[in-house]
């Protein structure tokens, strides 16, 4: 039988779940605020004024703005992994993927988890985030695996499939890339989801001319 000294040594610590929660939860929201506000915009003053909360409080999670935005950077692709990478994943390698992860990106943008639209797109547009050298080479840096990834997809398309076989996958994954960012800016312009059918249309019209 566990004495009370080993049982509170395995037991969960109750206060650092309640902290980490309370953590994921001020980012979430600090994502969803910089979608629309851009992280240039995001303060540690501003966002306990959103949430609601003390300045203190947040003191106590971030100890910077910078930390902040870099700690949303990382949620924000949490959530882009969970309602993007992993539905695509699920399809088999190849043309399927590719196409089901167009599906995926589009649903996650019509979805609204970001009001601004993809959250990416909004900051890597945003002109005030090349001001910010380390939270500028953190989008950077996600941005350059996320095309080296669809770039890896686009060549198992290739070999399983066939398609763009005399083509540079690099180049058909900044074709795809790009026609993901011209449909989420129209939406948010716009605000209209035809935006984002034109673009759906115009992904699977450009992985069949190159079948």
């Amino acid at each position: 039988m566990n004495s009370p000294s080993d049982v509170g040594a395995i037991r969960p610590d109750g206060r650092r779940e309640r902290g980490e929660r309370t953590r994921t939860a001020i980012l979430e929201a600090a994502a969803r605020l910089a979608s629309v506000e851009g992280l240039e915009g995001l303060s540690i003053g501003g966002l306990a004024e959103h949430l609601g909360i003390s300045k203190s409080g947040l003191y106590a999670h971030f100890k910077s703005k910078e930390e902040l935005q870099l700690a949303t950077i990382l949620t924000a692709e949490a959530i882009y992994e969970r309602d993007v990478i992993v539905p695509a994943m699920e399809a088999s390698p190849g043309v399927a993927r590719l196409l089901a992860l167009t599906d995926a990106f589009f649903d996650y943008v019509r979805s609204g988890v970001f009001p601004g639209g993809c959250f990416f797109i909004a900051n890597s547009l945003d002109p005030a985030t090349a001001r910010r050298g380390r939270v500028k080479d953190l989008l950077a840096r996600l941005q350059r695996e996320t095309l080296e990834g669809l770039g890896e997809w686009v060549r198992e398309a290739q070999e399983l499939d066939g398609i763009a076989s005399g083509r540079d996958p690099r180049h058909v994954a900044f074709e795809i890339d790009s026609l993901m960012t011209g449909a989420d800016r129209n939406f948010v312009l716009f605000n209209d989801p035809a935006s984002l059918e034109d673009g759906r249309r115009a992904i699977y019209r450009l992985l069949s001319a190159v079948a």
